[in-house]
């Protein structure tokens, strides 16, 4: 068989290119072509109309759909099952929320989410989302109806300078179903259509028949199967958290981020990013977007004042959660954590200060909506925290300075001046608003240590706008597609919280929209 038949029968142009960023001076891994199984070595030849490679959200979204749309479908995953982690979808608009009369401006949506994302998100891929998001997370809904599964309602609390949370979070938990349940129920109700899953069955690398991806040679030593795609290969296997070297290539920052909040940690290594740059695609401009929420350590950290390892006051704390994992890992000290200052009234103030600055990771959790922030998940927090030494608590500034190794002259000196911000409700250093500056006056004092967690690298190959992978022409690959956190183009440098949930909305919106557009799929396409 001749080399055409490979993905691998060419080298991506931004490889040859020495320029290129990601490639100066490097000799990057997983930029090198793997050598073919040999044809013996294949144990037989698994016939479909759609592959889907990754039984994640996204994946498992795409293979209901295409087998809906009268495909036979094929599902291989590396792991022994499904895996999706989260609690909630987020949607531009869904049937829960009109049901309630609230519908958001997509337009002003569509400003805000490009202006979060620095100009960096394609605008035709954010409109996708935006105009497919409510369409696919119904369809979701439906399907899971069926099986007695109905979220609860996330209400957005932080409405502030930065930017504003809209409406569009459905919180999958608790007696209404897990998250985990929705999987488990996309997946039996693809089986009942006909699809078939292979775990346990990694993909190698894409075959192709001149330009098209025909398709996916996949499984381990002695067991490789060809699974032999007629409409198209959807490349769904997560993102690259777990090649460090592609991190390294890609989003660098990541390898300074200690802990994960991964499931199954170090299960997603880039396999289809990989297996799209030996097809002829390429990776959108670097570095790519990362999602990091400040939980890494103790969870209570809210608004309260932040201090680096120094002592030393850092940002305006009111702002959203990944803005505090980005300027905690500027801070001196090759650390990936800071401290959050508070006294013996932190209850009543976050109570008091929630209506202005709510949010993810500010009250710690989602709120349902309809319901008041009372503040007992945060105690516990407190409690544990104490417990296991994430937070630590003294009579006075200057002992706890020293329970947290920073000089007490320092730390008093930087409370003291705060607490003057807070007597002049305004605060010249950072800016923060005069309701969110509540003394530090009231003895016990604590420390609340925090810092970044992975969640995600939500950025990947470019797409176009039927989620068809792009070559470096910007000419769609025939037969292959990417959705979920396999694909770029959606975010650009920044997670944007402007709707909670947003990522599990796009795998949903993506996996959905791919599986109805291979499914329609012909070879003269």
């Amino acid at each position: 068989m001749s080399m055409s038949k490979y993905a691998f029968s060419g080298v991506p142009s931004f490889v040859q290119d020495t320029e290129s960023p990601v490639n100066e001076g490097k000799n990057w891994s997983f930029l090198k072509i793997p050598e073919r199984i040999e044809e013996k070595d294949i144990i037989e030849n698994v016939d479909a109309d759609i592959v889907v490679i990754g039984a994640g959200l996204a994946g498992l979204c795409a293979a209901l759909r295409a087998a809906e749309g009268g495909a036979s479908v094929v599902v291989i995953e590396k792991t022994k099952s499904w895996s999706v982690r989260g609690g909630h979808i987020g949607a531009a608009n869904s049937k829960p929320w009109r049901e309630q009369g609230i519908v958001n401006d997509s337009k002003q949506l569509a400003r805000e989410w490009i202006a979060a994302c620095g100009n960096r998100a394609r605008e035709d891929i954010v409109w996708l989302f935006i105009n497919h998001s409510e369409e696919a997370v119904d369809w979701l809904l439906d399907r899971q109806a069926e099986h007695g599964v109905q979220p609860r309602l996330g209400a957005p609390r932080y409405a502030g300078p930065s930017y504003t949370e809209r409406y569009g979070a459905l919180l999958f938990g608790g007696q209404g179903g897990s998250l985990q349940t929705v999987a488990d129920n996309l997946c039996s109700d693809s089986k009942a259509l006909g699809a078939r899953f292979f775990f346990e069955t990694p993909g190698v690398y894409l075959e192709k028949d001149g330009m098209r991806v025909t398709a996916v040679i996949g499984g381990m030593p002695g067991n490789y199967r060809r699974f032999r795609a007629s409409k198209g290969v959807i490349l769904a296997s997560g993102d690259i958290h777990g090649d460090r070297e592609m991190l390294a290539a890609y989003c660098p920052v990541f390898l300074k981020v200690r802990h994960s909040q991964y499931a199954p940690h170090g299960a997603n290594t880039g396999d289809g990013h990989k297996m799209g740059l030996w097809a002829g695609g390429v990776m959108e401009d670097g570095p790519l977007p990362t999602v990091m929420h400040p939980q890494g350590y103790n969870r209570l950290q809210a608004f309260f004042l932040f201090v680096n390892v120094r002592g030393d006051r850092f940002m305006n704390e009111d702002t959203w959660c990944q803005a505090k994992s980005v300027n905690v890992l500027k801070q001196p000290g090759n650390v990936d954590y800071a401290y959050s200052i508070f006294d013996d009234d932190w209850k009543e103030q976050m109570i008091s200060g929630m209506p202005y600055s709510g949010g993810l990771f500010n009250d710690n959790s989602l709120s349902v909506y309809g319901q008041p922030f009372t503040g007992e998940r945060e105690v516990g927090f407190l409690e544990s925290g104490l417990q296991n030494g994430l937070i630590v608590k003294a009579d006075t500034i200057e002992e706890l300075a020293k329970l947290i190794n920073i000089p007490p002259q320092k730390l008093s000196a930087t409370v003291d001046r705060y607490n003057d911000h807070v007597d002049r409700k305004d605060d010249p250093d950072f800016g923060k608003r005069s309701e969110l500056l509540f003394p530090i006056r009231k003895p016990p004092f604590y420390a609340s240590k925090f810092g970044p967690a992975m969640l995600a690298v939500v950025g990947g190959l470019i797409v176009d706008t039927r989620l068809r992978v792009l070559d470096a022409d910007q000419n769609p690959i025939p037969g292959l597609y990417a959705v979920g956190n396999v694909a770029g183009g959606l975010y650009g440098v920044d997670y944007p919280t402007i709707i909670s949930g947003n990522s599990h909305g796009r795998a949903v919106t993506w996996g959905y929209l791919a599986g109805k557009y291979a499914a329609e799929e012909t070879q003269d396409r």
